[in-house]
């Protein structure tokens, strides 16, 4: 029995040496199909191996800028500003679903609230449809007067015809380009629950949700490298180009109401622009960011705190500050240090998947870290690798588990010789 324990004991001393060994060594960085360093959607995910701390700006903004493209390939062959006229002027245009109040004065028996049809007539008693999506209010009540006149219900002159909108119906148009979430989006979706009584009895209404910044905010909010002094609009074949930046810098925006049918493009400019990484009218309020940080793998998911939604930051937070939000940064210094950060995110330009590595404690006391600390997108993924410390004391625990019953069976062989 000694012999054997003696040879037991050998043989879990070279395990234990091969495996310590493999825990000391060196983090093995993720690779990608393209390199990181050379064309990341954001120059701060580049390496941190080459860098100068001495450095007194940042070279990463600099590199981020210097990638724009000043041309949209999209629309590289439209031209713009084509038909402009007053289609997208004030006044507000109709859409099917906007329920309209026609007054018309001694017109008993044509008064009253209609509907816009799906087709976008309007159905009038004893006249029939009348054509009122893409017309404003002025131009439908001209339309009326007219019929009501050609039909020999009134004389020329004699008719006075009022239009008020009673309610804008919630209207679909369709978003793509440089936003999060292209495709249709539905503007102006309202319920009873929304408006007082008081509102609801009164004649007319007003919406804020069917304008060109509510669309883009549908969409999830334009990207960093969106080109918002140049957002299309297209209707009807027409196309005019909107200037954005007032929404971000305070300043006069030109913020245009849609109709049912609009489309909405946003042309990106090839490079990462920082200063749309925040919260404005027309990109996101905050992120969802998937977030690990278990040091064992969890046996199940209420274990390990995983819900629908793993946690929200406000849009602009940077890498460091989601480590620490995930528990990743601080603790024992002589164990827990040296840990890494994982960033798991998606080059909304190429549709690619980009995976950064991080020493935690790097990060942390680097004078230049702004150049290698990315901002978060939205459904970025961050996750936590213990320090080696930590890998080679859950080992020796591991050994002396496995080795446990081998070791009392020898002892207690032993006493009863």
């Amino acid at each position: 029995m000694t012999t054997l324990l003696q040879t037991f004991i050998r043989l879990m001393a070279i395990a234990i040496f091969f495996v310590l060994a493999a825990c000391s060594s060196s983090f093995e960085r993720p690779r990608n199909l393209i390199s990181v360093d050379a064309s990341p959607y954001q120059a701060q995910r580049q390496s941190m191996s080459d860098s100068d701390e001495n450095r007194s700006f940042d070279a990463a903004s600099s590199q981020n800028l210097g990638r724009c493209q000043d041309v949209d390939l999209a629309l590289a062959s439209t031209a713009f500003d084509v038909g402009l006229g007053t289609t997208f002027e004030e006044p507000p245009l109709l859409s099917p679903g906007d329920l309209v109040r026609l007054s018309i004065v001694r017109g008993d028996g044509f008064e009253g609230d209609f509907v816009i049809a799906s087709t976008g007539f309007l159905r009038l008693p004893y006249v029939g449809d009348i054509p009122a999506a893409g017309k404003t209010k002025t131009q439908l009540e001209d339309s009326v007067a007219r019929l009501l006149v050609s039909g020999e219900y009134f004389r020329s002159g004699f008719v006075q015809v009022s239009i008020s909108v009673l309610h804008w119906a919630p209207i679909q148009v369709s978003v793509s380009g440089a936003v999060f979430q292209s495709g249709d989006v539905l503007l102006n979706e309202k319920t009873a629950e929304n408006d007082p009584a008081i509102r609801l009895d009164a004649a007319g209404d007003f919406s804020l949700q069917r304008r060109l910044s509510a669309a883009l905010s549908a969409a999830a909010g334009v990207r960093p490298d969106a080109d918002i002094r140049n957002v299309v609009l297209i209707r009807h074949g027409r196309r005019r180009v909107f200037d954005m930046t007032g929404a971000l810098d305070g300043g006069p925006i030109e913020d245009p109401l849609l109709v049912a049918g609009d489309r909405v493009h946003v042309p990106s400019r090839g490079c990462f622009q920082l200063a749309l990484a925040r919260p404005s009218r027309i990109t996101p309020p905050g992120v969802r960011v998937f977030m690990s940080n278990l040091t064992r793998p969890a046996l199940s998911n209420a274990n390990s705190a995983i819900g629908d939604y793993a946690t929200q930051l406000p849009y602009g937070t940077r890498f460091l500050q989601g480590l620490v939000s995930a528990n990743c940064v601080g603790g024992i210094q002589a164990t827990n240090a040296r840990r890494w950060g994982i960033l798991i995110s998606r080059n909304p330009v190429t549709g690619e998947s980009e995976v950064v590595a991080r020493s935690i404690e790097e990060l942390v006391r680097r004078a230049d870290r702004d150049d290698f600390n990315p901002v978060l997108l939205p459904n970025d993924a961050i996750a936590c690798y213990d320090s080696h410390v930590t890998n080679v004391r859950d080992v020796i625990a591991m050994v002396s588990e496995a080795a446990a019953p081998v070791l009392n069976a020898a002892v207690l062989g032993g006493v009863v010789r």
